[in-house]
């Protein structure tokens, strides 16, 4: 782990630093030659423009007039330029402020930098100059020059400062990029931490939020979120199991006792008989228990919402009544609709009409004959609503949300017929709709509310 965070740590750095180096070396290298070029360039024109109008003086008026004109100019300190030579053909000094031909300049018609040494009784003085040469018409040759020494001299200190710079934009950017690296690295440390102490049984451990709102906030409160869904299915699981062992050590001891019953009794074909269809009922029981768990196992792992579509719910509620009408009638009720039409949702039409179905079975099962069951659709600005309420005792505030886990049974109920999972498959398949489910008092009685997202119009146009 810290050969990996060292690793890390020394790319960024090395990483920034390159790109700091390639952006200075552009910005620096520009500047450095683009000014070198324009004095380069400025010194040439004014050469060549001086060349050229002695070389015109010399066509125009002849060489004792260039001679007379060279001498002019070398003496005038202010002058643009500040070498000339007027030479013979053998490289002879004839004129000019230069004790004699430059050796270096062998070559005529291109512009050069030539180094010259001027000595003194005291001390000898090394000159910069740029200079060309020319060929005219009588065979005699001319050079013009411009001292470059200050210029080339403040190039070597733009050259050096350049450099320096360069390099401590280079150690800036290193140490940058190590603090950068350190401070993203040390958040990645103590969240790999606190990982390690969860995966150690800590369970109550987070990721620590700083506060800046940046994505590493943001990677650490979805973390903590995962990490307390999978905290609460696991606990839900615990739960499931022990509601599981608790439900079913009733069933599962009545069935061992009529097994042992009839296997201590005096072989009796009538009794045997009986004692098969009580263990025949217990096993259907049962199985409808797992059947029950199962399916609200495959509502919960989502897979079933890849085949969810555009459902009308008055079909679907009328279709809930007609079945339980009947049902309705022989315990001396009544069930009354107020459907809205045309109200789609988004879902799995059989779910949502197994979950109404669950709903008026509770409903007629613990109303006791006291007052319509009322189910009502409607559109509000929450959305698509569906209510079902009835007379019966209703369910305290303090156990609503308890009696949406499974097998989870108040105790005045528990001398009824039922799995306790019936409320339970209806919140799973509200989550799974993405519905709001509540409950509340009817005044009296129970009033489940699920509250389903609006369809867009080109979703609905699909029903």
């Amino acid at each position: 782990m810290s050969r990996r965070s060292l690793g890390i740590r020394g790319r960024l750095a090395l990483a920034t630093g390159a790109l700091v180096l390639a952006i200075f070396s552009l910005l620096i290298g520009g500047l450095y030659w683009g000014t070198l070029e324009y004095l380069e360039e400025s010194v040439d024109d004014r050469v060549e423009a001086e060349l050229q109008e002695l070389v015109g003086q010399h066509a125009n008026r002849g060489g004792d007039a260039l001679v007379r004109e060279i001498e002019r100019r070398s003496a005038l300190p202010s002058h643009r330029l500040d070498a000339y030579v007027f030479a013979a053909s053998s490289r002879q000094r004839i004129a000019g402020n230069l004790a004699s031909w430059p050796e270096q300049i062998a070559t005529l018609d291109e512009v050069r930098t030539v180094t010259l040494v001027e000595r003194t009784t005291e001390v000898s003085v090394v000159r910069q100059i740029r200079a060309e040469a020319r060929r005219l018409a009588d065979g005699r040759l001319l050079l013009v020059g411009q001292d470059v020494t200050q210029q080339l001299a403040f190039a070597r200190v733009l050259r050096v400062a350049a450099l320096g710079a360069l390099a401590a934009a280079l150690l800036l950017a290193i140490g940058g990029g190590i603090a950068i690296g350190r401070n993203l690295l040390d958040r990645v440390v103590r969240m790999n931490r606190t990982i390690l102490d969860i995966l150690k049984g800590r369970s109550n451990a987070r990721v620590e939020v700083s506060g800046r709102g940046d994505e590493f906030d943001e990677l650490a409160e979805h973390f903590n979120r995962l990490h307390d869904e999978n905290k609460r299915l696991i606990e839900q699981v615990r739960g499931v199991t022990d509601d599981i062992a608790h439900d079913l050590r009733t069933p599962l001891a009545r069935m061992r006792g009529h097994i042992e019953s009839a296997l201590a009794a005096p072989p009796d074909a009538a009794r045997s008989e009986a004692v098969l269809r009580e263990l025949q009922g217990e096993v259907e029981r049962l199985l409808d228990t797992f059947s029950a768990l199962l399916q609200i196992a495959l509502i919960e792992s989502g897979t079933i919402r890849e085949r969810m579509q555009p459902v009308e719910l008055e079909p679907v509620v009328r279709g809930a009544v007609d079945l339980y009408g009947p049902l309705a009638e022989e315990a001396g009720l009544e069930i009354v609709t107020e459907l809205e039409p045309e109200l789609r949702v988004l879902g799995h039409r059989q779910l949502l009409a197994q979950a109404l179905a669950n709903l008026l079975d509770n409903a007629i099962k613990y109303a006791n004959g006291s007052g319509p069951i009322t189910l009502r659709t409607s559109r509000s600005d929450a959305g698509i609503e569906l209510r079902v309420s009835d007379r019966g005792p209703g369910i305290p505030a303090a156990a609503r949300d308890r009696v949406l886990r499974r097998f989870a049974r108040l105790d005045a109920a528990r001398h009824r017929p039922g799995t306790g999972l019936g409320l339970s498959f209806v919140a799973a398949v509200a989550e799974l709709h993405g519905a709001d489910l509540a409950l509340g008092g009817a005044d009296p009685g129970l009033c489940v509310r699920l509250v389903f997202p609006a369809l867009a119009p080109s979703e609905g146009e699909h029903a």
